[in-house]
């Protein structure tokens, strides 16, 4: 999956076309470089590293009911409970 690039003069490289074309990087984009735990993270254009933060303030003001969790609870219990009793094929 990885491809060997060459530092060039002032730490240019060249990102490969067919990963450019994966990540939609056309001449021009700004893209973000992050380390991440000793390696460098490359993050193409239009990229949300935390896709929650994109929601917060949307339900501003909106409080959950106490039945509604408990609602809520139940769902997810039931769920659980479906997955781990499935029979091994």
């Amino acid at each position: 999956m990885g491809k060997q690039v060459k530092m060039l003069q002032n730490g240019k490289i060249t990102i490969p076309a067919d990963m450019r074309q994966k990540l939609g990087i056309s001449e021009g984009d700004y893209i973000t470089l992050e380390i991440v735990e000793g390696k460098i993270l490359l993050l193409p254009p239009k990229t949300v590293p935390n896709p929650t933060d994109l929601l917060t303030g949307l339900a501003k003001d909106v409080e959950l009911t106490e039945p509604a969790k408990q609602e809520l609870r139940k769902a997810a219990a039931t769920r659980i409970k479906k997955k781990t009793t499935r029979k091994q094929g």
